[in-house]
């Protein structure tokens, strides 16, 4: 029988015992007056008649030594407002039984203050991640702009010597990702700097080892842009407990930054080859990597692949862990696909847009944007519309992925939307934007195939195309690396992320080569089939109930 006395008893919630063991008397006893977090874990039994109210102020009253005032019940909850609450919950607390305002005036100035502090804690960790990542991005711009140049005039192979690199990323994409998520990702990031300042150094010179080794280190150093700086930003977000919807801010953040450091890599290349020569740029990339270096090993913090990956898992673990995790997990086998499609087709984009452009322009009506006062297609110019572009894509993508999310529950006005984990998560809306973007990326790409070289309209029409895919780039790369995000765990994602690139690497060896052997409308013809076949391939991630997400509600 509970008791009917004025002294109601006092249980403690102690992990959900429901039996008085004593502890609480020893508490009330030795620990002193109670705070207001001390009153927010005690609760009264609950009541057995209609007295509840009875007890629930008696309790209150037992407690008018910890608290500045009586319960006032407009503030407190009471057991008949459970009576409809699950069972599980027939527990009362009192942590909201506290009705001093100056008591909940601290409260929410303390809360106000944590919140403050998290949102400058944050905003300092994205700037000194954009900085660094910034700086890279200088650096790669610029040795990308000329690198065309330098082979052609050191009189060797381009298209061999590029896809060499990414042959040497493909056999060494199954074991770096491990020692990245072994030694660290933060170290990881400092031996890319290091490699990179190695690379460039070595590409001033005319000798042909010298650049064969620069192409092979190449290899592993892209394979570290592409995974190591975006896995050391997912854990080190995640580890400080920052929210899911930030770290899609820095994602966007990042592809804005990478689009507009190739804008100004641009310029400053152009500025130091005409001072220096074409290894100008390259010379300018290694005093921006011993900048994105010092800030790097300055002010970044070191994460893992796990909580226990620092002294417990050798190298061979974490490659066989990724390997089973992939297996097991058809999704992303699937992925890895999707990207190395997407990829593979960007990359030979860059091999094949500006002969395209030239074996056009001589026909094309004058004067007309894009060409030049001789009637040559303006790289310079265009390249920059190109990364304009993207740029434009990631600013709109948000905007572009609120849509996808409102069309895609629009059914909530008709019918009664099933709940499910993909759908609460945002990855059906992401899933759905990457997919159209493909889809539309595999019409444009398609146009140069259709479009003949004499025709006066030619440039300015596959111009367009052009400039519209990137548009498309820089929508679906921040939303690729939501997904990633979303399916790769913490754990071993840089080991996983890299073994992926497998797929990436061998499908731009493959294209590069074929630029030397193949017509250009064939290869665009291809590159259409892949950005179709990544189409297919991110719809079938979504799941068949999301499709048709909407049940007809029945009597």
């Amino acid at each position: 029988m509970p008791s009917t006395s004025n002294e109601p008893t006092i249980q403690l919630l102690d992990k959900g015992q429901d039996e008085d063991d004593g502890t609480t008397d020893d508490i009330l006893q030795n620990q002193g007056p109670l705070s207001v977090f001390d009153l927010g874990m005690i609760r009264p039994p609950p009541p057995s008649n209609s007295g509840s109210m009875e007890v629930h102020k008696a309790s209150c009253a037992s407690l008018s030594s910890y608290s500045s005032s009586d319960c006032e019940p407009t503030t407190c909850r009471h057991y008949d407002d459970l009576d409809n609450e699950d069972s599980n919950s027939s527990g009362f607390t009192f942590g909201n039984c506290i009705s001093s305002s100056e008591t909940r005036e601290e409260l929410d100035l303390k809360t106000q203050r944590r919140h403050d502090h998290n949102k400058i804690s944050f905003q300092t960790f994205r700037l000194q991640y954009l900085v660094a990542f910034t700086a890279i991005m200088l650096a790669d711009g610029l040795q990308g702009t000329h690198l065309y140049v330098l082979y052609e005039g050191y009189g060797y192979s381009v298209a061999s010597l590029y896809a060499l690199g990414f042959v040497s990323g493909a056999i060494t994409s199954v074991f770096t990702g491990a020692l990245v998520d072994r030694i660290g990702r933060k170290k990881a990031v400092m031996a890319y700097c290091a490699l990179e300042i190695f690379i460039n150094y070595l590409e001033q010179f005319p000798i042909l080892l010298f650049l064969v080794v620069s192409r092979m280190i190449g290899g592993i150093t892209t394979n570290l842009l592409y995974t190591v700086f975006e896995t050391w930003l997912v854990t080190e977000h995640r580890k400080r407990n920052y929210g899911e919807d930030k770290l899609g801010i820095i994602l966007h953040d990042s592809n804005i930054v990478s689009n507009l450091a190739a804008i100004v890599s641009g310029y400053i290349a152009h500025c130091l080859a005409t001072a220096f020569g074409p290894v100008g740029p390259f010379q300018g990339a290694v005093g921006f990597t011993f900048l994105a270096l010092f800030i790097v090993t300055s002010l970044w913090s070191e994460n893992y692949g796990s909580t226990s990956s620092e002294n417990n898992s050798s190298m061979k673990e974490h490659i066989v862990d990724a390997y089973e995790t992939i297996v097991d997990d058809p999704r992303l086998s699937c992925l890895g696909l999707i990207h190395g499609l997407t990829e593979g087709s960007l990359q030979t984009f860059v091999f094949l847009w500006s002969p395209t452009l030239k074996s056009v322009s001589s026909s094309s009506i004058r004067p007309i944007i894009g060409l030049d006062e001789n009637g040559e297609p303006a790289y310079g110019l265009v390249f920059a519309a190109f990364m304009l572009f993207g740029v434009i894509g990631g600013l709109i993508e948000p905007k572009l992925r609120s849509v996808v999310h409102k069309i895609t529950s629009s059914c909530n006005s008709t019918g009664e939307r099933e709940s499910t984990d993909d759908s609460d998560d945002g990855t059906f809306t992401v899933n759905s934007l990457c997919a159209g973007s493909y889809l539309l990326s595999a019409f444009l790409l398609v146009v140069p195939c259709i479009v003949h070289n004499e025709n006066p309209y030619a440039f300015i029409v596959i111009l367009s195309s052009f400039v519209l895919y990137e548009l498309l780039v820089g929508v679906f790369v921040p939303s690729q690396g939501i997904i990633r995000s979303i399916y790769i765990p913490n754990e071993s994602m840089c080991s996983i992320m890299t073994m992926l690139r497998l797929i990436t690497n061998i499908a731009v060896s493959i294209g590069v080569i074929m630029t030397i052997y193949v017509p250009t409308k064939v290869l665009f013809g291809a590159l259409s089939s892949m950005m179709a076949l990544a189409s297919i391939l991110q719809f079938s991630l979504l799941p068949a109930k999301n499709i048709v997400p909407w049940k007809v509600k029945r009597d």
